[in-house]
């Protein structure tokens, strides 16, 4: 199997049909898979957009100053969208999908400027609905990981509450940083803004499973904004992968429903397997027609 390069870029509008064909004309050449945010497309455009990128693509649309978000592929190699989310309000797109005979869950997404933890959460649970142990989530978050590594003559640490709520989706979700994984002391910013401010905003978050995969990751040359792209390259066939590391989405125990069902079937194995139904005595207490150790889940 072939390597397959995903780029992400915050493009700052493509309204203007002149940019928008240079931008889609030169990463086309670069990526197999072009992540674009602040995209400014609208749904009544997006037919026509799609036609001048040649190729399949999705769109997050919202209007023609604001927002948007887009995932463009090429006819480089095999791939199935098996079901989308896509955001009325032009911040996200999450893909079920199939690279190459791995099915993964891809997210695009445009995080708010300000300190909005919610949309960090449902983001979170947009992707659990997938169910798929492999995720690549990539874009503009707005966010940086680590204020000393990821910021250059910023004053004060924006977004505190969104960083901390994005550290707790990597512990539920298992994702990691992989820029910062494989360049854990160097200091490289995705924006450039007024006073000399620097920072790195645009980012791939994967899980732990598919990082063997990871052939590079870099930050690109900025072109036609203040944003530099991000990218990694994937190598599906460089190795077997792994199981990954499952972790339990906690945030069910705060629905009722999940606890109402757990409890049921808890309910009902046990009827299953006591030996002698008809006496009301605490579960510790009851026999089992099964190993007591198998029924309690021990090793």
């Amino acid at each position: 199997m072939s390597t397959i390069t995903i780029g992400s870029v915050n493009c700052r509008g493509l309204s203007e049909t002149v940019k928008r064909i240079d931008i889609f004309t030169k990463y086309k050449d670069l990526y197999d898979i072009t992540i674009l945010v602040d995209t400014h497309s609208t749904s009544e455009k997006e037919k026509q957009w799609l036609h001048e990128w040649g190729y399949v693509g999705k769109f997050s649309s919202y209007s023609s100053k604001s927002r948007g978000v887009a995932i463009l592929f090429k006819n480089t190699f095999e791939f199935k969208i098996h079901e989308e989310t896509i955001d009325l309000m032009g911040n996200f797109i999450i893909l079920d999908i199939t690279i190459q005979d791995y099915r993964i869950t891809l997210a695009a997404i445009y995080g708010p400027n300000n300190d909005d933890p919610v949309f960090f959460e449902n983001i979170k649970h947009k992707i659990s609905h997938y169910g798929n142990s492999s995720i690549v989530v990539a874009g503009d978050w707005n966010v940086v990981q680590d204020y000393d590594m990821d910021t250059l003559h910023y004053r004060n640490e924006n977004n505190p509450q969104s960083k901390a709520k994005i550290h707790e989706v990597m512990h539920e979700l298992d994702l990691l940083d992989i820029w910062r994984q494989q360049h854990p002391f160097d200091n490289r910013y995705s924006w450039r803004g007024p006073n000399h401010k620097q920072s790195r905003l645009d980012y791939f978050m994967i899980t732990s499973d598919i990082e063997a995969f990871v052939v590079s990751s870099d930050i690109g040359i900025s072109y036609r904004s203040d944003h530099s792209p991000v990218l990694i390259n994937l190598r599906f066939s460089s190795q077997i992968r792994g199981k990954g590391t499952w972790k339990f989405n906690n945030s069910l125990l705060r629905e009722t429903e999940f606890i109402d069902k757990v409890k049921g079937d808890i309910k009902t194995v046990i009827e299953e397997y006591e030996s002698d139904p008809s006496m009301d005595i605490e579960t510790e207490d009851k026999q089992f027609n099964i190993s007591y150790q198998l029924f309690m889940g021990y090793d």
